[in-house]
């Protein structure tokens, strides 16, 4: 799907303009723990990819991140995996039946020092759109972006703000926690460390991640 855009609120949406964009792929920089019963640690994500969805499944015996490829013939999507809690593309962020909302923590000791179960209202669900997710960026110059239809959680996608009024874009990463909560109910927490490379390039796509699941023993499944 292809819709007009003013060529100066193009981007974060200009990804290789203002990035120096990399072939070489970083490498695992993930720090992965566990303990018998909660999963915990950091997982380091490439999210460089307009065509690409990164899925995330927590509730395997470790954490896993499976990679799709959304074709822009028709937009459909290869590689989905059977199992998955939620995905990353550049920054939208959408969840496998779940919800999300942010918290007031600025870290993840000080969410469970304070929230000791998962609260019952404020979860923001998935919004499907026809104009969702931006796929191309090679006709933006000619002042249009082409985009895939999809679900995206509006919420997630706030760990996150690009600001395009002025070039190049601005970038405000949020330093709350934010909550997820998963199909079956569990829920785990997840904030966003940084959304670059953390070498010279500084390429932006590049998602440190730290997370923790599951949150509550004492949650209800559902």
């Amino acid at each position: 799907m292809v819709s007009a855009v003013w060529l100066l609120a193009s981007c974060d949406t200009a990804g290789g303009m203002y990035d120096n964009d990399r072939a070489d792929n970083e490498g695992d920089k993930s720090q992965q723990h566990y303990d018998g019963t909660v999963k915990y640690g950091t997982f380091y994500v490439d999210a460089t990819s307009y065509t690409k969805w990164q899925y995330i499944d927590l509730h395997g015996d470790s954490l896993s991140i499976t990679s799709s490829t959304i074709s822009l013939e028709d937009y459909s999507e290869s590689g989905v995996p059977d199992n998955w809690d939620f995905a990353m593309h550049r920054y939208d962020v959408k969840t496998n039946g779940g919800g999300v909302m942010q918290t007031s923590f600025e870290s993840i000791e000080q969410l469970e020092s304070s929230m000791k179960q998962a609260p019952d209202d404020g979860w923001t669900e998935d919004v499907y759109s026809d104009e969702s997710i931006t796929v191309d960026m090679s006709h933006m110059m000619e002042g249009y972006l082409v985009y895939a239809p999809g679900h995206k959680n509006e919420t997630a996608g706030q760990w996150l703000s690009v600001d395009t009024s002025n070039m190049p874009p601005s970038y405000n990463k949020s330093d709350k926690v934010f909550l997820y909560r998963f199909a079956d109910g569990t829920c785990a927490a997840i904030q966003l460390k940084n959304y670059m490379s953390d070498d010279k390039y500084m390429t932006k796509g590049w998602m440190t991640v730290q997370y923790k699941y599951p949150m509550f023993v004492n949650v209800e499944e559902k």
